[in-house]
C-alpha cells in the first residue's frame, strides 16, 4: 500500500507548479493563495487572514484557520513567494493521510478490506483535490491521522499517542470544522470492554481543548473579525433553510453521491448498492459506522444547503465512509469480480479527473495581469476588476480593490468607486461595453484598463 501511495504522490507531481487557473475550484484556491501572499507581503499574524477584493478596507476575513496559507508563507521566507508551494504541501499531507486511513482500517478489518478501501479512497475525488490549495483535503487528512492516534491510545494507552491525537484533531477541525465530525467515531473504541476507565477519562479530558479551540476560532474570534472588519465567508445556514435548498436541488444532491465523491458512476453505484445490501445483511461494522456518521453527514449537508449541491468538492466528506462501505461489499464478492469492478471504477475515476492536471491555453492570459498592473499603477493603488464573483483574475493583479459586477459598470457606479479611492479599472475584453467614456490607458487582445479621473 505504501508503494501505491508513493506512486500516486509522484504521479500527482505532474504540472505541480501550474498556477491556479485550471477549470475546477480555481476560486477556492485563489482565496487561500491571497491569504498566503498577504501573510508574506502584508502581515504575518496568523490570526488575521486577509484577502484582496474588499475595496478600501483592510481585508481581514473570518474564515477557516489558515494553516496551509501560513505554511506557504513560512516556505516563502527563504525561497520567495510562489503559489505552487501550497499544492506540494497539500499533496504531502494528503499522501500521509492516505496511509493513516489504511492503518486506521487495519485496526478493525482485515488487510485486504483495508487495502480495497484505501485504493477507492485514493482514487476518489481526492485524486485531483489532493493537489489543490484548499482546506478540505488537508483537514480530512489530519482528522484521519488524529483518529488513528485516538484509536490506538484507547487500545494501548500510550501517552504520546494521546498528544498526537490532540494536536492533529485540533488542527484538522480548525482548518475545516465539518471534517471534525469524524472524531465521533472514537465512540467505537471508547465503549469497548477492553478500554480502561483511565484511557476513557484521559481521552475525554484531552478532547476538551480540541473542542474549545475549535469553538473559539469559529464562534468567537471569527465573529470578532466579522464585526471589526465586516468580512465573513460562510458560517452555514439554518437547518430548515438548508434542508429546503437540498430538496430544491435534489438532482444535484444525488449526483454528489453517485458521481462527485469518486468521480466515477461505477464506484458510486457500488458503494450505494453495497451500503443497502450490507444494511439488509445486518453487517455489524456498517450498522455501527452508519449509526454514527450518517446523522452527522446529514447535519453537515443541511448546514451547507445549496452549497453542497453546487460545489462538487463538498462531497469529499462522503469519501471515507463510502470507500469503507465499498470495500466491505467488494470483499464479499468473488475476488475476480471484485478486482474487475474496482479496476473499472478506478479507470473511470482517473479518466474523469485527468483533465484537471492540464490548463487550457485560453486561460494563460490571466498571468499577464500583474505585469499590466505594474505598467499602469503603483503597488499601493486601489483598482477594480470587472468580473463575476470569482476572484481568480483579481489574485493575479496582486493589488487591493474591488470586484465589479459587469452589470454595475455604469459611469455613476465607477465614479462612486473613484471617490472611494479606486484609480483604475481592469476589464476583460469580452466584458467591454462601449458605454464607458473613461480614458483607456492600456489595451491588448485580452484586457483594457481605464483611468478613473
Amino acid at each position: 500500500m505504501l508503494i501505491m501511495i508513493s506512486a500516486l504522490f509522484l504521479l500527482r507531481l505532474f504540472h505541480i507548479t501550474d498556477p491556479p487557473i485550471e477549470v475546477s475550484h480555481n476560486w477556492r484556491q485563489t482565496t487561500s493563495l491571497m491569504v498566503a501572499r498577504n501573510f508574506h507581503q502584508l502581515d504575518n499574524n496568523i490570526l488575521y487572514p486577509t484577502i484582496d477584493e474588499t475595496g478600501e478596507h483592510r481585508g481581514v476575513v473570518g474564515m477557516e484557520f489558515p494553516a496551509v496559507p501560513y505554511l506557504i508563507h513560512l516556505v516563502s521566507i527563504p525561497l520567495g513567494y510562489d503559489h505552487w508551494y501550497g499544492r506540494l504541501i497539500t499533496l504531502l499531507i494528503v499522501s500521509i493521510g492516505s496511509w493513516y486511513f489504511f492503518a486506521l482500517l487495519r485496526l478493525y478489518v482485515n488487510e485486504r478490506t483495508a487495502a480495497v478501501a484505501t485504493v477507492a479512497y485514493c482514487f476518489s475525488s481526492l485524486f485531483h483535490l489532493g493537489r489543490k490549495v484548499m482546506p478540505d483535503p488537508t483537514s480530512l487528512s489530519l482528522i484521519l491521522i488524529a483518529l488513528f492516534y485516538g484509536f490506538t491510545f484507547l487500545k494501548q494507552g500510550t501517552w504520546w499517542r494521546l498528544l498526537c491525537y490532540v494536536v492533529f484533531a485540533a488542527l484538522g477541525a480548525l482548518i475545516k470544522i465539518p471534517f471534525g465530525l469524524f472524531l465521533a467515531l472514537l465512540a467505537i473504541p471508547f465503549f469497548e470492554k477492553t478500554t480502561t476507565n483511565k484511557a476513557r477519562l484521559a481521552l475525554a479530558i484531552a478532547s476538551v481543548p480540541v473542542l474549545f479551540v475549535t469553538w473559539w476560532w469559529y464562534f468567537d474570534w471569527n465573529m470578532q473579525l466579522a464585526e471589526r472588519f465586516g468580512q465573513w465567508y460562510n458560517s452555514g445556514k439554518p437547518l430548515a433553510q438548508g434542508a429546503l435548498e437540498l430538496w430544491q436541488h435534489r438532482t444535484e444532491v444525488v449526483q454528489r453521491f453517485f458521481f462527485s465523491a469518486f468521480h466515477s458512476y461505477v464506484l458510486g453505484a457500488i458503494s450505494l448498492a453495497g451500503w443497502i445490501y450490507l444494511l439488509y445483511q445486518r453487517n455489524k461494522s456498517i450498522l455501527l459506522v452508519s449509526a454514527i456518521l450518517v446523522p452527522l453527514i446529514a447535519l453537515y449537508m443541511m448546514k451547507s444547503g445549496s452549497l453542497f449541491s453546487h460545489h462538487g468538492y463538498y462531497a469529499l466528506v462522503l469519501v471515507p465512509f463510502m470507500a469503507f462501505v465499498l470495500a466491505q461489499f467488494l470483499t464479499q464478492l468473488p475476488r475476480r469480480w471484485a478486482v474487475i469492478l474496482l479496476a473499472v471504477g478506478v479507470i473511470e475515476s482517473v479518466a474523469n479527473q485527468q483533465h484537471d492536471f492540464f490548463i487550457k491555453p485560453q486561460a494563460f492570459h490571466k498571468l499577464q495581469l500583474e505585469q499590466i498592473a505594474d505598467e499602469v499603477s503603483d503597488p499601493d493603488d486601489l483598482v477594480g476588476l470587472v468580473s463575476n464573483a470569482n476572484p481568480n483574475e483579481f489574485y493575479f493583479l496582486n493589488r487591493k480593490g474591488w470586484l465589479i459586477d459587469p452589470d454595475e459598470t455604469s459611469a455613476a457606479n465607477l465614479h462612486g468607486l473613484f471617490e472611494r479611492g479606486c484609480k483604475y479599472v481592469f476589464m476583460p475584453r469580452e466584458r467591454y461595453t462601449s458605454a464607458l467614456t473613461f480614458n483607456v490607458i492600456f489595451e491588448n487582445e485580452h484586457y483594457l484598463v481605464f483611468a478613473l479621473n
